[in-house]
């Protein structure tokens, strides 16, 4: 090769192989995807680190759970106050219209408001009671948006709601959940609930049990201990499976759950809800109950505390989110979070029966991302969510507090963190203008977070109130940012493209459109995904085939 070494002959390589496959994206994926899979290699090769990866200033300090933004949404004090965003207006930042701005305004105008912004409170009520079919949403008669639409919905999260015990807002100690006993004598069931431990489920009287009779299992070594632990949580569900250190700084600085209050259905049972139902029903008023806060004591609660965290990935269904920002896009969190405690229930049981401690855990406890990061899960990505390999952002992500002694993974690098320098495309397609267009990633001083972020750590602003303005707007999840990512696909080859494309100057300004050119993921305009059918298409498309996408 003379002068071209191995590395420059693949760039160089590369520009050819990109060309073809633009003109012939069927072929492509079969033709070159060992060629893209071995180029990435040596010109994004994987990097692993020891310490985690991202800065975290020495004036750090743990996230309040009663801070995230779904459980401060019960806060009688947030009702006080119209919501605020950290920048009113950021299309002089963006050079772009703010289709973000005027969403707390219009979302106060449809509970009868004129005048003023809703509040969090508000906000978060509008979007709750859609969102668990209490009422249809706004957009109701919008293709997406039906009654038809949210029965999948509701359908997807009801594991989730009813027996997990819905700690995807980030309550907890556990998931509380609420049914009605049966008289088994009589088959009658009963009018007012019971309430107890859903599967996220702190009961480690098993794993007592079991030291108690001297029966708890004995690896041979840390090592046999990783491997089954793995083997196990991927047999029980999960699509990717990682091991972290317990890292006290990602433990909510406290644990909290709304306060609920009993109010009286039309079929004559009793229900306890966050907000006041019958307020809301009558005449759209947002009354909320406030939180019982708990200390994060690991002892008091779980009767132990954790050495390592087993981080377990869900992949999200690809075609639900194509039709993102429809109530058919929110059925693939719904149908994953619904996953995820049954799993993780399985993995901690399997612990248990061992006779070592364990805690499944869903968004509370905790923070998910750097835990995933730290377990080898993947990056943290410009839109603030976990970006993996394999999947890109289309996961979520159950956590297993254990006191086994197990083998941390190291953190990996695949090119993500470059390539969102240099996409934005998650940021263009977000309706709310949540997402920072900043270049760079940095350590975000407390000037630049809202009350639900915390700063002094190195990452790109996401804005929670303006995301769940528009989450409260659209009556259900939104995924834009998710839909449109490049690493959002069906095929590892693709992703291999995106790695390459971050070290290859030459193609460093196209990287973000090697997919759409390939006619992956829509418009990337928020506005243009709605207006151009393109949302429309995509639900009609979801109901007509009954084939999964692969």
């Amino acid at each position: 090769m003379g002068n071209l070494d191995r590395r420059s002959f693949f760039k160089a390589s590369l520009m050819g192989t990109v060309a073809a496959a633009v003109a012939t994206a069927t072929v492509a994926k079969e033709t070159f995807n060992p060629l893209v899979a071995q180029a990435a290699d040596i010109v994004a090769p994987i990097k692993e680190t020891s310490e985690f990866p991202y800065t975290v200033d020495e004036k750090y300090q743990r996230l309040p759970g009663s801070k995230v933004y779904y459980l401060k949404v019960f806060d009688p004090e947030e009702n006080k106050t119209p919501i605020q965003f950290v920048h009113d207006d950021v299309s002089a930042t963006t050079g772009k219209k703010d289709t973000g701005k005027d969403l707390p305004r219009i979302n106060a105008e449809t509970i009868g408001i004129k005048g003023r912004r809703a509040t969090v409170s508000e906000t978060g009520v509008i979007f709750f009671a859609q969102h668990d079919g209490t009422v249809l949403p706004l957009r109701q008669k919008e293709v997406g948006w039906r009654q038809l639409d949210v029965a999948l919905c509701v359908a997807a999260w009801s594991v989730e709601f009813w027996y997990n015990g819905f700690t995807a807002p980030g309550s907890g100690p556990a998931g509380i959940i609420q049914h009605y006993p049966i008289n088994p004598e009589t088959n009658e069931m009963a009018k007012e609930p019971v309430v107890f431990q859903g599967m996220f489920n702190w009961d480690n009287t098993m794993a007592e049990d079991k030291r108690s009779q001297g029966m708890q299992w004995k690896f041979n070594s840390a090592e046999e201990a990783t491997k089954i632990v793995k083997k196990a949580a991927r047999f029980l569900g999960a699509d990717l499976v990682g091991i972290a250190p317990y890292d006290d700084r990602w433990t909510y600085g406290n644990w909290c759950r709304p306060k609920t209050m009993p109010f009286k259905l039309p079929n004559g049972r009793t229900v306890y809800m966050p907000y006041n139902l019958d307020k809301y029903l009558k005449n759209r008023e947002v009354e909320v109950f406030g939180l019982s806060t708990f200390e994060a004591d690991w002892v008091k609660y779980a009767g132990f505390q954790p050495k390592n965290v087993i981080a377990l990935a869900f992949e999200m269904d690809y075609e639900s989110f194509r039709t993102a920002p429809s109530i058919i896009e929110s059925a693939g969190p719904g149908k994953i979070y619904s996953n995820m405690g049954e799993v993780s229930f399985k993995l901690a049981t399997f612990l248990r029966e061992l006779g070592y401690y364990a805690v499944p855990s869903g968004n509370d406890t905790g923070m998910s991302v750097p835990i995933a990061v730290q377990a080898g899960l993947g990056e943290a990505g410009r839109n603030g969510m976990l970006v993996t390999q394999k999947y890109g952002p289309r996961v979520r992500i159950a956590k297993v507090y254990t006191d086994l002694d197990i083998i941390p993974d190291k953190p990996r690098s695949f090119g993500v963190r470059e390539f969102c320098r240099l996409c934005m495309k998650c940021a263009d397609a977000c309706p709310a203008q949540a997402i920072s267009h900043e270049k760079e990633a940095r350590v975000l001083q407390p000037e630049d977070c809202g009350t639900s972020e915390n700063p002094y750590t190195s990452k790109w602003h996401v804005d929670a109130h303006r995301c769940n303005s528009f989450w409260a707007y659209n009556g259900g999840d939104c995924g834009n940012c998710i839909a449109v990512c490049s690493w959002n696909k069906i095929g590892q080859w693709n992703h291999d493209i995106a790695r390459i494309a971050t070290q290859v100057p030459l193609v460093q300004d196209a990287a973000r459109k090697f997919d759409e050119w390939f006619g992956y993921n829509g418009p990337v305009n928020p506005e243009e995904r709605i207006e151009s059918g393109y949302v429309t298409n995509m639900v009609n498309d979801f109901w007509s085939d009954t084939e999964p996408t692969k």
